[in-house]
């Protein structure tokens, strides 16, 4: 495996440099990747805040999916009041 930070710079510029030169050169390099994956890490952590935000979303939906599903009330609503001649009983024809 080549790395770039092992291997001579010199190799790639075709020119002598000092060795004060070479590892000054070798830390712009680093700096540059060190830069990169800081902003890689800062879109993967926006990434991570809206995929949370959406599963929350997509939470509250499914809650109030099954509390339509089962006829209970959800949170802050009555109960409508429904009268037992209003309930359809089983044999009686329609």
């Amino acid at each position: 495996m080549n790395d770039p930070l092992i291997e001579p710079l010199t190799e790639a510029v075709n020119e002598t440099l000092d060795p004060l030169e070479e590892l000054n050169l070798r830390l712009a390099v680093a700096a540059t990747d060190i830069a990169e994956l800081r902003a890689e890490v800062a879109r993967l952590d926006r990434d991570l805040d809206e995929s949370r935000r959406l599963n929350l979303r997509a939470a509250e939906l499914l809650d109030l999916v099954y509390e339509h599903l089962s006829g209970a009330p959800g949170p802050g609503t009555a109960a409508p009041e429904v009268e037992a001649s209003e309930i359809p009983q089983r044999g009686a024809g329609t």
